[in-house]
């Protein structure tokens, strides 16, 4: 295919497509050599708009994080997204996520997880000690909504979402701003919960269809939902229950074709 042809179709990369072997990123990473930035752009933008022709599964499973090794495979997971507790009790659960990250992820995926700020010197610690750090990024939340903390005497209007990978990073360039609506803070299916809306920007940035997703803190099904959305696989882990019902719920009333695994 001639130089700069996807500036007029990417379409044409279809058949292509349809014949590969590997996934949409593998795809995506291998035509891009040969692409200008705009072309490259492009076939970024198509391949994220196509749906890969079986349906993702959806799994989940009511466990504690830290028994993860019963129903994880190692090496079976593209991307770790997840929001976990922020608080100061909750500080253990980055140990965790970390070994649990290095396990469960293919070499070169990628965590992607939602922090405060109170803390943010340990959890970095805890997480660089398993997973190579790449990046910070600044996860914009304006309006009214945005929470002040008396003890620092601060008005927060952004969250840290921290990139790691298992060994080097070998996804594709991103930009790191994630701006969402103002006051678009969702707390109607979890009362820690996040907008679709904020997800979503964050999967544009890095996920492509056809990749499996985990929430090892899955709550209010955000991550879920947006996997779904996106053609991807999502395997979802929380120790409440009604938690993971109410994903359960939430991702059967988007009305896509999907399978249904796991205990829940």
């Amino acid at each position: 295919m001639k130089r700069g042809v996807l500036k007029h179709d990417p379409e044409l990369f279809r058949n292509e497509l349809l014949a590969y072997k590997g996934s949409y990123f593998d795809f995506f990473m291998e035509k891009g050599k040969s692409l200008s930035k705009l072309e490259k752009r492009k076939l970024r933008e198509w391949l994220k708009s196509q749906r890969p022709p079986q349906p993702p599964f959806l799994e989940l499973y009511h466990k504690d994080v830290r028994d993860y090794k019963d129903i994880l495979l190692p090496e079976s997971v593209d991307w770790v997204i997840t929001d976990p507790p922020y608080s100061k009790k909750f500080l253990w659960v980055y140990e965790v996520l970390g070994e649990l990250s290095a396990y469960v992820l293919k070499p070169g995926g990628g965590l992607l997880v939602m922090v405060g700020q109170s803390y943010l010197p340990e959890i970095i610690g805890k997480l660089s000690s398993k997973l190579n750090y790449v990046w910070t990024l600044a996860y914009l939340t304006p309006g009214g909504q945005s929470p002040y903390l008396w003890r620092i005497r601060c008005n927060s209007f952004w969250k840290p979402v921290l990139l790691f990978s298992k060994g080097k990073y070998s996804g594709d360039s991103f930009g790191d701003v994630v701006k969402t609506s103002p006051n678009n803070n969702d707390k109607r299916f979890h009362r820690w919960g996040q907008s679709e809306e904020g997800f979503e920007l964050l999967f544009d940035k890095f996920v492509f269809p056809g990749q499996t997703i985990l929430d090892p803190f899955v709550g209010g099904g955000t991550t879920a939902v947006v996997a779904l959305k996106r053609g991807c696989n999502f395997i979802g882990i929380d120790n409440d229950l009604s938690a993971l019902l109410t994903t359960k719920k939430r991702c059967q009333a988007l009305g896509l074709d999907f399978i249904l695994k796991g205990h829940v």
